[in-house]
């Protein structure tokens, strides 16, 4: 599985600094949701959402940032 970041107006995924991509597979994968959201905090992104593509089934499922909480890996 590859943790990306979508652009919610246009459906393009973060390839890299003002780079944009249709293909999930050139995207670049955070690896960690908690490294996704600290990348959208940091740069202040807005219209964004994690998206998670799943290698074997060719899928990609959406989550709005503000829905995840980095909660979850706090002591």
């Amino acid at each position: 599985m590859k943790t990306l970041l979508r652009r919610i107006s246009t459906g393009l995924y973060f390839q890299g600094p003002d780079l944009w991509t249709s293909d999930p597979a050139k995207a670049k994968d955070f690896k960690m949701i908690d490294r996704a959201l600290e990348f959208i905090q940091k740069w202040g992104l807005k219209d964004v959402e994690v998206a998670f593509a799943f290698r074997n089934h060719n899928t990609v499922k959406t989550v709005p940032a503000e829905k995840i909480s980095l909660k979850y890996s706090e002591p």
